[in-house]
C-alpha cells in the first residue's frame, strides 16, 4: 500500500492505487458482474430451511462422544512464551495437552475446571487439546498468526456450529495476498497446506505474486471475472463509498462467474487431503465472502460468521500499513487544499472527508455482509439453499454429496 501511494502525486489517484492493491476491485466487480447476470437466469424465491446436520457421518456407527465445549479458544499469552486457553464446557474437570501440530499434543501442561481460562507454557507448541472428563476432546490453536507480511492471515477454523459440533483447525487458512516475507514464509510453509486459491484478478497477480507455500498449488479463481481493478469516478463521500461496498457483496453473491468460482472453491476444500489458503488482495472482500459462506454452510450462527469477518478491521485496517496509508492520505489531502488557498479549517474538512471515504474502502461493516447475506436470504430462504441451488438458476451448483463432503472434512464428529 505504502509503495502504491508514493508512485502517485494527488490524492484522488493515491486513493485509486491504495485501493486497486488493498480492497476488493468494487468498481471491476460491479462493471462485470452486471453484464454476467443479465446472461443468468433470475433465481426463484424459496423459503426452504438448511438442516444444518451432517447427513449420513454415523449411519450404522455407534454414536459418536459429543464435544462438550460450548467456547473455547487459545490467544498468545501476555507474557511471552505463554499460551492462554479459555473454555467453557458441561464437563466437571478438563485437562490440557500442548504440541508442535494438529495431530499431536501429548504434553499435559496443565488442568482445571469445566470452565476456565489458564496461561501454560507454548515450549511444546501452539497447538492444545482440551480432555474433558466426560465427552470427546476439543483440538484448537492460535487464530490470529501475527504475520508481519500478513497481518490478515489466520486460521478459518474454530467456530462451534449451532448443533454443538466445531469447525476443525489447520484445515482451511484466509489470508491477503501472499507477498511474505522469508521469515514468514517460513511459517506458512509448516502448515500443511496444498491449495493456494488465488481471487485476485490476472492484473493484481502480476502486480504482486504469491510467495506459494511450499508443496501448494497454485490455482487463479478470478472471481471478478476482469482483467484488472479499477473504482469508478465520483465516490465523494463516505455514504457513497458505502453503498459501493453493499453492492460489491451483493453483486459476488449474484454474478455467474463469482458464483462459479466460490463454488469450485468450496468443492475443493471439500476434497482436500491437506489444507486450503484463499486469500484476495486485503483478505476482507472476496475472502470475507468465501468465509461467510464456507463457515454458514458448515452451521455456525449468522452473528458468529459476522464476528469472523469483523476481524478484518483488527487485523487488516488496524495493520501498521493500513493506518500510515490514511495518515499520508489526510496530510497530502490537506497540503493539497492549501496549496490551492483554502483555509485550514476548509483544507481539514477536505482531508477528514478524503480520509472518510478511503475508510469505508478499506474496512469491512456489518452492512456490507448484511447486504450479500440479505440477497441470498431473500431469493433462496438459506444459504444451503443457495449453494445447492444450479449455476443456471442463480445458485453455487453445490450438490448434496458435496455439502456432506465439505462437513465430514470441516466438523469435528
Amino acid at each position: 500500500m505504502t509503495e502504491a501511494h508514493n508512485r502517485v502525486n494527488s490524492p484522488r489517484t493515491k486513493r485509486v492505487a491504495l485501493a486497486a492493491t488493498s480492497l476488493l476491485a468494487a468498481g471491476t466487480l460491479l462493471g462485470t458482474f452486471a453484464a454476467t447476470d443479465a446472461a443468468a437466469a433470475a433465481p426463484a424465491p424459496t423459503s426452504g430451511k438448511a438442516s444444518g446436520k451432517v447427513a449420513g457421518n454415523n449411519a450404522g456407527k455407534p454414536a459418536a462422544k459429543a464435544v462438550p465445549f460450548t467456547a473455547a479458544s487459545v490467544t498468545a499469552g501476555s507474557t511471552v512464551g505463554t499460551l492462554k486457553v479459555s473454555w467453557a464446557s458441561s464437563a466437571t474437570h478438563v485437562s490440557v495437552y500442548a504440541g508442535a501440530t494438529a495431530d499431536a499434543q501429548r504434553t499435559l501442561v496443565g488442568s482445571g475446571a469445566g470452565t476456565a481460562t489458564l496461561t501454560v507454557s507454548g515450549a511444546h507448541g501452539n497447538w492444545v487439546r482440551l480432555v474433558p472428563s466426560t465427552g470427546a476432546p476439543l483440538t484448537l490453536t492460535i487464530r490470529d498468526l501475527d504475520l508481519a507480511s500478513d497481518p490478515n492471515l489466520r486460521d478459518a477454523g474454530g467456530y462451534r456450529t449451532t448443533d454443538g459440533h466445531w469447525v476443525k483447525m489447520g484445515a482451511v487458512y484466509r489470508s491477503a495476498a501472499l507477498s511474505l516475507t522469508p521469515a514468514d514464509a517460513v511459517v506458512v510453509n509448516t502448515f500443511g497446506i496444498t491449495l493456494d486459491a488465488d481471487l485476485r484478478t490476472p492484473d493484481e497477480v502480476t502486480a504482486a505474486a504469491d510467495v506459494v507455500p511450499i508443496g501448494a498449488a497454485w490455482e487463479e479463481l478470478n472471481i471478478s471475472g476482469t482483467q484488472g481493478t479499477g473504482l469508478p469516478s465520483g465516490i465523494d463521500t463516505e455514504a457513497a463509498a458505502e453503498k459501493m461496498m453493499q453492492d460489491g457483496e451483493v453483486s459476488m453473491a449474484s454474478s455467474l462467474n463469482a458464483r462459479t468460482d466460490f463454488g469450485k472453491l468450496l468443492t475443493q476444500i471439500a476434497g482436500s487431503k491437506g489444507a486450503t489458503l484463499y486469500h484476495c488482495s486485503a483478505g476482507k472482500d472476496r475472502t470475507g465472502w468465501a468465509s461467510a459462506l464456507l463457515l454458514s454452510l458448515l452451521g455456525v450462527s449468522k452473528s458468529t460468521v459476522t464476528e469472523d469477518y469483523l476481524l478484518s478491521n483488527t487485523y487488516s485496517f488496524g495493520s501498521a500499513a493500513t493506518q500510515s496509508a490514511l495518515k499520508s492520505i489526510y496530510d497530502a489531502t490537506y497540503q493539497a487544499a492549501i496549496a490551492k488557498g483554502a483555509t485550514s479549517a476548509d483544507a481539514t474538512a477536505a482531508a477528514q472527508n478524503e480520509e472518510a471515504v478511503y475508510t469505508a474502502f478499506m474496512k469491512v461493516e456489518t452492512s456490507y455482509l448484511d447486504a450479500g447475506l440479505d440477497y441470498v436470504t431473500a431469493h433462496f430462504g438459506t444459504v444451503e439453499n443457495y449453494a445447492t441451488t444450479p449455476l443456471a438458476h442463480g445458485g453455487l451448483g453445490l450438490t448434496r454429496k458435496n455439502l456432506t463432503a465439505l462437513r465430514t472434512r470441516m466438523l469435528t464428529s
